[in-house]
């Protein structure tokens, strides 16, 4: 139901609607006849229709997969200011992690018309089933990745070099004489967790040390429960290190290696990925890799520019070196 439609009912012409809609001037008879009709019709104006003549909004989506996870608040943050001096509003949606969820997220963007989306989806199920969607969205409106470049969609992506990152730190262990060293990160269909395994091997295949399956463990989700359960069976196999796809799962292998009595670093040594503010208060604060805050603010940089027309041309794919921070936990 469009407003032409209320209109066509109510035998009188669209702009007398958007009178009544906007508390203009109409006649009290006229006036009555519409809300009726409005009433009995359940119409709701959209609310981006003050929009349409200029064909765009001011307001730009963003989609993560988990709110919980420390990670995602920082960077709705940084975006949120981003975008507010520069005059756009943030409309945020929370996946959970769902193909289902984030198929009913970006609808509802494309509802609201927004100018722009930032996807930072790197969790969570495999949404390629999505992939026809988004080149559709792509055809009306600016959209880009975060955290994960997607090959077959045409879509600038600003990304951390995650196979340099689990390269460094684990040839950082190695150097502090660790051999036996375990690896844990979520499930393996992700492409994060395919390249910060690609430098973990990496790593152990430039010192000679032989890469052994068993200490690998790609399964599950991001976060603390689960480097607890895989924490406790690489702990039991007797590793010397373990490094970890992001920062939750160290703090879940660290709480395993607590309850088991086993002292971190000096009995095993622990490092995450992402540098959350909760790495640096657990007990011994944890050893990470740090992720450039720089691939947000260049990210939101692009799309406005995408948006205004200040930048044309073949999509981009920008990956971020990132750097080691040494604490506590190795």
């Amino acid at each position: 139901m469009t407003i032409y439609d209320i209109a066509k009912k109510a035998g009188v012409s669209s702009a007398t609607i958007s009178r009544v809609l906007n508390h203009g001037p109409v006649k009290p008879s006229t006036k009555e006849r519409v809300l009726k009709i409005i009433e009995k019709e359940n119409f709701f104006p959209d609310s981006s229709g003050v929009y349409l003549k200029k064909l765009k909004t001011k307001k730009i989506g963003l989609v993560i997969p988990d709110i919980s996870n420390p990670v995602y608040p920082v960077t709705v943050r940084i975006i949120h200011d981003f975008l507010k001096k520069r005059g756009y509003h943030l409309i945020f949606g929370n996946t959970y992690g769902e193909v289902s969820e984030e198929k009913d997220v970006l609808e509802m963007m494309s509802r609201e018309r927004v100018a722009g989306i930032i996807v930072a989806t790197c969790e969570g199920e495999d949404d390629t089933s999505l992939y026809p969607m988004f080149r559709r969205m792509s055809e009306n409106m600016s959209i880009i990745f975060l955290g994960e470049k997607r090959d077959s969609l045409m879509v600038d992506a600003f990304t951390v070099d995650s196979l340099k990152g689990m390269y460094k730190i684990t040839r950082y262990l190695l150097n502090t004489g660790k051999r036996n060293i375990g690896f844990i990160a979520g499930s393996k269909s992700l492409r994060a967790t395919e390249e910060r395994l690609q430098g973990y091997q990496r790593a152990l295949k430039e010192r000679d040390v032989a890469f052994n399956p068993d200490n690998v463990i790609c399964e599950g989700l991001y976060n603390i429960d689960y480097g607890k359960k895989w924490g406790k069976i690489l702990l039991e196999k007797g590793v010397d290190a373990v490094v970890c796809g992001n920062d939750l799962l160290a703090v879940g292998v660290i709480k395993a290696a607590e309850k088991m009595n086993i002292k971190i670093p000096d009995d095993v040594a622990v490092t995450g990925f992402d540098d959350i503010f909760l790495g640096s208060l657990v007990k011994p604060a944890l050893t990470t890799v740090r992720q450039p805050v720089d691939i947000v603010k260049s990210g939101c940089e692009c799309l406005i520019e995408r948006i205004e027309g200040r930048k044309t041309g073949e999509p981009e794919e920008i990956l971020f070196e990132p750097e080691i921070v040494i604490r506590e936990s190795a």
